[in-house]
């Protein structure tokens, strides 16, 4: 197996470790460690020459880096609870907020909507890239842990080739985040609205 094709396939491996804790939530702590371990191999396993994550990664094709952190993150903090620091919601909105802007910037072009085309950029546009090293700086003074470690750890895996593509879009979202960035963007924003108007309404 290659190496990009190992780490595309275990990147969605973690998608069926996360789901396979969400239906074991009652065990316990330890048990769940294990049912993680074993799922991994289990979905890893190819059958009749395909595996679980194989099958998931010809529907979705690679995870993206931000992808398989988000995963890696919640999978972290379901197995450890006591250490959830990089998993609080500032720092999960954070990261969204910025994929589902993101995902706003580089889809409806990529369609063909409007005369750009910024997916061309992420094949070395040395702007994109300050761009994106100038939001990791601002957000890290600005105490965000995840957001500035997705954007490095991106920039990291590009210049190395960690995948097949050589463009830092694909390194930075995917398809499948990009649709559950936007929608979690949305619900936090009409749950804000919603708090605003409440509080507004609230007799003095």
């Amino acid at each position: 197996m290659l190496f990009t094709d190992w780490t595309g396939l275990s990147g969605l491996a973690l998608v069926w470790m996360l789901l396979a804790l969400r239906l074991s939530a009652r065990f316990s702590l330890p048990k769940q460690r294990l049912l993680a371990v074993a799922v991994y191999f289990a979905v890893m396993l190819p059958v009749s020459g395909l595996s679980l994550a194989g099958w998931l990664r010809g529907m979705v094709g690679d995870l993206s880096i931000s992808s398989v952190l988000l995963l890696g993150a919640a999978l972290y903090a379901r197995l450890r609870p006591d250490a959830q620091a990089i998993w609080d919601a500032r720092e999960r909105y954070g990261l969204l907020f910025l994929l589902g802007v993101l995902a706003l910037v580089l889809y409806p072009f990529a369609l063909g909507i409007g005369m750009s085309d910024p997916y061309r950029s992420g094949f070395g546009g040395i702007g994109f890239i300050m761009m994106l090293a100038l939001l990791a700086f601002w957000t890290l003074r600005r105490n965000l842990k995840l957001l500035p470690l997705a954007i490095a750890l991106a920039l990291l895996a590009w210049t190395v080739g960690w995948y097949e593509s050589s463009n830092l879009w694909d390194y930075l979202i995917d398809a499948p985040l990009a649709i559950y960035a936007l929608f979690m963007s949305i619900k936090l924003l009409l749950l804000n609205v919603r708090r605003g108007k409440r509080a507004w309404i609230k007799p003095q």
